[in-house]
């Protein structure tokens, strides 16, 4: 048996566990809710009193307000009456049309500061946006956003998030951006994070931040941050059952349960997901868990629980050239394996086996009526297992620790909020290589590579937000960070070398201020203006991966920073539309250029000395009448390098580029989506509850190499929706909800993703076409059902 099999049977049987322990708790919350729905007979006498107390406390407080508003005639354009402290207004994220541009007053545990920063550039993905449709992985969930563009990574739900371009060059996972899961951080002391263990139907909205934002998210925060919220246990008062299904041997079993008790309130989530693929060598299987708790012992403290489990078992196609792409744009590929040349990837039996696992708490406590603080620790384990050109074995266990205290008060007379917090994170690598026999079965042969080190992370932060006027805010922020990595690794690129050996000692300092103003010119209309840095450091992987894709020496590499400037507006022109429209330009200075050597090879990191970022962002939201929605988000994107000269040599030459003024690979440039919809829940008929949406998806081309010789080619598509969702009648059923989706439904075949590949000095526009190993194809006409009950 290999080293790894017996702790993956392990992680299946725990996985196991876990979900019959799910369904055992859905058994037992849902006696619970038909027990109190058997029980739970209101009296007819006391309903009328309800009803008749609550319309004369209305009553009330309309005259209330009537007479606050001729007290104070300037009192519309404020958020709420002041609260009993000074308190800074905080904007939010464009409404809805029909909501007023409105800014909610903060407190210190209801709105924290990292949630609902001033100033910042947000979009913000709610419940209505994504229920009642597939979902199967978070492009379903970010499609939309304005600023965000999405790529296929290696694996069904390894998705590339990408905003402002930043990260658009990784070949995997994700970087350049901070992500979390209720405010936890599920991005490693590394840098790196995945989207495997993210099933969106664990969740209620998306919160995303764009533009540089280390002040307050310190490392690798250079394009910005992404919250998935979890829903909450008010909101769902029971159990959730659901499946489904679809083209390609597609299905989704998911349960959910929750409630708000007295002190208490949870969500638990689990699901099994398998499929077959719609590539070569695609069949896959996870199973997801997730938790979040609130303890509440008293109106001044909270104690929040997380747990996050994901076990993923898939075998992973290799990308096509341009000349298989268009030959069979579903085939699995090849890969290089080292003494074999390039095989299939069944004969190299390409895939991963990998397990994340993330449990952490955070306690809250209100001193007083201005003030609270905040602890939060977590536990991060990552395992990892691949087969691709090599064989690998990773472990990550990391550590994250944060705490801030935040004060409302005054500065200078002025209503202000001051904030400080630390944080400290840690994590260990160790990490095995071995050569792969291509026997069709996975075996390994000699080591090929071996590592083993740590990256430790501890700094500070500390920000000022002031409300010069009921129409002025500004803030002012910075954060500061030491970093330390240590790692050795021994390693050869051929069985019959000898082992040689890399030692890696680096130590980081970086500063990250920040600036910002909101004006409010009205109720329905405010200005923002930001500028804003960011840095982030070098992974261990970077610092050991050569040119060869293999592990080595690349230990030069310096830290990459950028400054950006945005100016953005949002809008309500008319009680039925709001827009928004944001500006930015940002500078680099030895940005990461990720490039591929080949299939099975590992993406090898270069910096670029100098770069501009800069682009449009616009999202317009329309709703002409009750039930109907038209939305469109576009984004823009022009990067290029403005000053960089790529050193490409041979076996028998050494020669040096300048791509001063090339546009930088992988960023795609245009991206629009737009959708229509129709809903049915206003209304009173028999069919209340029935709907539909038609969406389109626009993408324009983009270069993947740093010559700008090959680019990917544009594509439009178009998914259909219909779904129904009401209450019903049925015994110990509150309510149901179906849908049937049409993917892709003019069946375009289009390129999902492309990695950035290396130039060589043999490239003729003859053999780009055969011998760059960059394209995923994106998924054929597929078609997609499913049916969730609510007891």
């Amino acid at each position: 048996m290999e080293r790894g099999d017996d702790r993956h049977t392990c992680r299946r049987t725990a996985a196991l566990v876990g979900l019959t322990t799910f369904m055992a708790w859905s058994a037992f919350a849902g006696e619970r809710v038909v027990w109190a729905q058997l029980q739970a007979t209101p009296d007819p006498q006391q309903v009328a009193q309800k009803a008749q107390r609550r319309q004369e406390l209305l009553g009330q407080l309309e005259q209330i307000e009537k007479e606050l508003q001729a007290l104070d005639p300037e009192e519309k354009v404020r958020a709420a009456p002041p609260a009993p402290a000074a308190t800074v207004s905080q904007p939010v994220a464009p409404p809805t049309p029909g909501e007023p541009l409105v800014l909610e007053p903060v407190k210190v545990l209801a709105t924290r500061m990292e949630e609902k920063p001033v100033g910042r550039t947000v979009s913000t993905v709610e419940q209505e946006d994504i229920e009642d449709a597939r979902a199967f992985s978070v492009r379903e969930l970010l499609e939309a956003t304005p600023g965000v563009t999405l790529s296929q990574g290696n694996g069904p739900r390894d998705v590339g998030i990408s905003i402002r371009g930043s990260g658009a060059k990784t070949t995997f996972g994700i970087r350049n951006i901070k992500v979390f899961d209720d405010w936890f951080p599920a991005t490693q002391p590394d840098g790196l994070s995945r989207t495997d263990l993210n099933d969106p139907h664990a969740y209620e909205g998306v919160d995303v931040l764009r533009g540089p934002s280390s002040s307050l998210y310190d490392n690798y925060a250079l394009g910005g941050v992404v919250n998935f919220r979890t829903r909450k246990g008010r909101d769902i008062r029971g159990v959730e059952v659901g499946n489904e299904g679809g083209s390609y041997g597609y299905s989704n079993h998911y349960v959910q349960i929750g409630d708000q008790l007295d002190k208490l309130e949870y969500s638990l989530f689990g699901s099994h997901v398998r499929g077959d693929g719609f590539l070569g060598n695609s069949k896959f299987h996870t199973t997801t868990e997730n938790l979040v708790a609130t303890f509440t012992p008293d109106e001044k403290r909270s104690i929040t629980l997380k747990f996050i489990n994901n076990d993923i078992d898939t075998r992973t196609p290799s990308r096509l050239t341009l000349a298989e792409f268009r030959a069979n744009p579903l085939s699995a590929g090849r890969t290089f394996v080292t003494g074999k040349g390039f095989v299939t990837a069944e004969q190299a039996r390409q895939g991963r086996n990998d397990n994340r696992t993330i449990v952490g708490a955070r306690y809250e406590h209100q001193l007083d009526a201005q003030t609270g603080f905040r602890l939060l620790g977590s536990y991060d384990y990552k395992d990892i297992n691949q087969t691709f050109g090599t064989i690998g074995d990773n472990e990550n266990p990391s550590f994250n620790a944060y705490g801030d205290i935040t004060r409302e008060g005054t500065l200078w007379g002025l209503a202000a909020k001051h904030y400080a917090g630390f944080f400290f994170n840690y994590m260990e690598q160790e990490s095995s290589n071995f050569f792969n026999l291509a026997d069709y079965h996975g075996s390994r042969g000699d080591l090929q590579a071996n590592s083993r080190g740590h990256i430790r992370n501890i700094g500070g932060r500390v920000r000022e937000e002031v409300q010069f006027s009921p129409r002025w805010i500004g803030y002012l922020g910075v954060g500061v960070e030491g970093s330390e990595i240590r790692t050795t690794v021994r390693s050869r690129n051929s069985t019959t070398a000898p082992l040689s050996r890399v030692d890696v000692s680096r130590d980081f300092i970086n500063v990250a201020p920040e600036a910002g103003v909101i004006y409010r010119v009205n109720p329905d209309l405010q200005i923002r203006g930001r500028v804003a840095t960011a840095y982030g450091i070098p992974g261990i992987g970077d610092l050991t991966t050569a040119t060869t894709g293999l592990a080595g020496n690349n230990t030069g590499l310096k830290t990459q920073r950028n400054v950006g400037v945005e100016l953005g507006i949002d809008v309500r022109p008319l009680p039925t539309v709001t827009a928004s429209l944001t500006g930015y330009y940002e500078f680099y200075f030895n940005e990461f250029v990720r490039q591929s050597p080949g299939a099975g090879m590992s993406s090898f990191t270069s910096n670029a000395p100098n770069a501009e970022h800069r682009g449009i962002e616009a999202e317009l939201a329309w709703r002409p009448f009750a039930g109907a929605k038209v939305s469109t988000a576009y984004t823009f994107n022009d990067h290029i390098y403005t000053e960089f000269t790529e050193s490409i040599c041979s076996s028998a030459a050494y020669k040096s580029f300048d791509r001063s003024g090339n546009k930088i690979p992988g960023v795609e440039r245009h991206f629009l989506n737009a959708r229509i919809a129709y809903d049915t829940s206003h209304r009173s008929e028999w069919w209340r509850g029935a709907g539909g949406w038609l969406e389109v998806n626009w993408l324009n081309d983009y270069f993947v190499n740093n010559s700008n010789t090959l680019k990917t080619e544009p594509y439009q598509l178009v998914n259909l929706n219909l779904h129904y969702d009401r209450e019903v009648t049925i015994p110990f059923v509150r309510s149901m909800s179906a849908f049937f989706e049409i993917q892709n439904l003019f069946d375009a075949t289009y390129m999902a993703s492309a990695n950035v590949v290396a130039d060589a000095l043999s490239d003729t526009p003859a053999n780009l076409a055969t011998s760059k190993q960059a394209f995923f194809a994106g998924q054929p006409r597929s078609y997609f059902a499913g049916l969730k009950l609510r007891f």
